[in-house]
């Protein structure tokens, strides 16, 4: 995955570089920096950029992490704000300290474009070369007619959309990694001055909208939008605690994530991989994280006394989390299963010995229970259901040199174990 991502949190603010006093005890773990940071992208190379501050007038500041280490490279000439980064690496997109809109020189951090002044959150195109972004045509007060505009460093033309959104306001926007769409989110109103909350995807090539694909009949901030690494994909993270995944090929619901099957719903999510999301929550001083395999929707790595914002760092394989630190984790270890502390401990034994799965010293509820196997990307090997008996359990079947796991439902609980296979 090649694009950079870009998050927003709220944060306690400090400035100085130091490492958190208490380092968090997840072996996952590979570094943390000191607090105070609120947004981050990921950069092609593999380095992060990472700002304190959301009012440039205030003094806000941007810099340059060791994607390997978390140690600081450098800080951008400040204040500034960074939007994205261009899949090449080259460029970044930025609000400068005059509040206009620019492309920043990654290599020498100098301004080198600026082209709108407006309140607008600019993205990168595949091409690198263009920008895409709100326009809000004022209309009284905070409302306008919403349009899409582009604009190219090359050629510095502009091109605007033929259709309009009336009386909204301007929200989050988010561009697909293949180039094909663009999704937005914003504030509208109806005659009676009602705010409601509309998701659309639009073309990128035509800038008009395809599909309105959810409408609210209140309005519903939209904390966050992003795609799958293949485009497949499209997440709208709703306040206060909803996730919408849509198909993009022919727009349906794909996943529906709330308080109903996730705890205290999802405030934060990013997709790790095609197959994986990341979503966290935190209310009432009770945290959530985990990372879930879409395909069939288990859970490979959770903790309730941690949350953040998550991407992935395609360049070496971790997982970035913001939340007041930037964390970077092992997804290669987690992916892996080699430190998941399951949530519940399991009531069982098990080994692989010659083509056969044994189970053994059995404590479950029930005796009659769900199982299935997993290999460490996820895809279901087998399920099968299993009737408990007073000895061994012992179901042959072969299966070729690898990681799995052992999925098993008991009642409400569901337990995970971790079994190898060496030919």
């Amino acid at each position: 995955m090649k694009r950079a991502f870009f998050l927003f949190a709220v944060a306690m603010l400090y400035c100085s570089f130091s490492l958190a006093q208490e380092p968090d005890p997840d072996p996952n773990l590979l570094w943390v920096t000191e607090q105070g940071y609120i947004r981050f992208l990921v950069h092609p190379n593999g380095n992060i950029l990472a700002g304190k501050g959301q009012v440039v007038e205030e003094g806000s500041t941007e810099c340059e992490l060791d994607g390997n280490t978390g140690m600081r490279i450098r800080e951008f000439a400040s204040p500034v704000i960074f939007y994205d980064i261009s899949p090449d690496g080259k460029y970044i997109a930025a609000n400068d300290a005059n509040n206009w809109k620019c492309v920043i020189d990654y290599e020498t951090g100098e301004v080198i474009h600026q082209f709108t002044n407006l309140h607008t959150k600019p993205k990168f195109m595949p091409d690198s070369r263009t920008l895409v972004y709100f326009v809000n045509e004022p209309i009284s007060g905070l409302k306008g007619n919403l349009k899409l505009q582009s604009y190219n460093i090359d050629t510095k033309k502009y091109k605007s959309s033929a259709n309009f959104i009336q009386n909204t306001t301007t929200g989050t926007i988010a561009v697909s990694p293949d180039g094909r769409f663009i999704a937005t989110s914003g504030r509208n109103f109806d005659s009676d001055e009602n705010g409601y909350t509309e998701l659309i995807l639009w073309d990128s090539e035509t800038l008009a909208p395809i599909k309105y694909l959810k409408e609210f009949e209140s309005y519903q901030p939209v904390r966050s939008i992003k795609f799958s690494p293949d485009s497949r994909l499209v997440g709208f993270g709703v306040y206060p605690n909803d996730l919408y995944i849509y198909k993009t090929d022919d727009y349906s619901l794909y996943k529906n994530y709330g308080n109903s099957n996730i705890l205290n719903g999802v405030m934060s999510f990013g997709f790790i991989t095609n197959d994986f999301i990341a979503v966290g929550s935190e209310r009432f001083d009770q945290q959530n994280f985990e990372i879930i395999n879409l395909n069939n929707e288990l859970t490979i790595y959770k903790r309730n006394d941690f949350t953040g914002l998550a991407e992935y760092n395609a360049f070496n394989n971790s997982l970035i989390v913001l939340r007041v630190y930037i964390h970077r984790f092992d997804f290669e270890k987690i992916l892996s299963g080699t430190s998941i502390e399951p949530e519940h401990p399991n009531p069982f034994t098990i080994e692989y010995l010659n083509n056969t799965l044994i189970l053994s010293d059995f404590r479950l509820v029930t005796n009659s229970v769900n199982c299935s196997i997993t290999d460490i990307n996820g895809r279901i090997i087998r399920t099968f259901d299993l009737y408990l008996t007073t000895g061994d359990v012992r179901i042959p079947f072969k299966l070729i040199s690898g990681t799995y796991f052992l999925h098993i439902k008991d009642g409400g609980k569901e337990y995970v174990s971790k079994f190898l296979v060496v030919n």
